[in-house]
């Protein structure tokens, strides 16, 4: 679709922490539709990402790598999805949650695999609810034997910007043990997308007197 500046911002930071970061740019639908279908079918952690129709990628702001092996997406809402790697690119996550941070993402939700509930946790993610494992809603393709039965986390950033999250990354306390379980998936999420509507109501009056 078209070229994507990383801000001179994000660029310093990278520099500054020696972290080597990968050149993204926007993507069409179509081509995110597709890269994130030929990543998920080369990693054997496929079915941890979910692929949304075409329609819905219609909705969001989708970037990939140049090399279309990597990409993220943020809804309308804020909602980070179809984190993808197609596994040849190293850290490319050190790379895209920070753009997707800085292009406002701010929530997210995956199974709770200790290696990628860790790597979120190193981003300024805090969890805040969770609900069990439901096989009538996994993946076709899910491996029990290797990955189990993990619940599933929804999770809030802490709005440091991005910058400052390349800056302190790996340096985040994660509060592990005030997350709420709840029964069914969109209990958790609708009591983490309250939390985040309580976080903006807290913050609008102190915009206001700044005014």
């Amino acid at each position: 679709m078209g070229d994507f500046a990383i801000t001179s911002e994000l660029r310093k930071a990278f520099n500054e922490r020696n972290v080597a970061f990968y050149e993204i740019r926007i993507a069409t639908p179509e081509e995110f539709y597709e890269a994130i279908g030929q990543a998920k079918a080369r990693n054997p952690y496929g079915p941890f990402v979910t692929q949304h129709e075409i329609s819905d990628y219609a909705k969001m702001r989708l970037f990939i790598t140049t090399d279309k092996t990597a990409g993220i997406a943020i809804t309308e809402d804020n909602n980070i999805v179809s984190v993808f790697n197609g596994g040849e690119k190293r850290g490319v996550l050190q790379t895209l949650l920070p753009v997707a941070i800085e292009q406002g993402g701010r929530k997210l939700d995956n199974y709770n695999s200790k290696g990628l509930s860790s790597l979120y946790e190193l981003y300024g993610f805090n969890p805040v609810s969770k609900v069990k494992f439901n096989s009538k809603f996994a993946p076709d393709d899910w491996n029990y034997e290797r990955d189990g039965e993990p619940d599933v986390v929804f999770w809030i950033h802490n709005g440091d910007s991005a910058e400052d999250v390349v800056l302190n990354f790996g340096r985040y306390e994660v509060p592990w043990d005030a997350v709420q379980e709840f029964q069914t998936y969109e209990e958790a999420e609708k009591y983490r997308d309250n939390l985040i509507a309580e976080i903006d109501a807290l913050e609008k009056p102190e915009e206001q007197n700044e005014e």
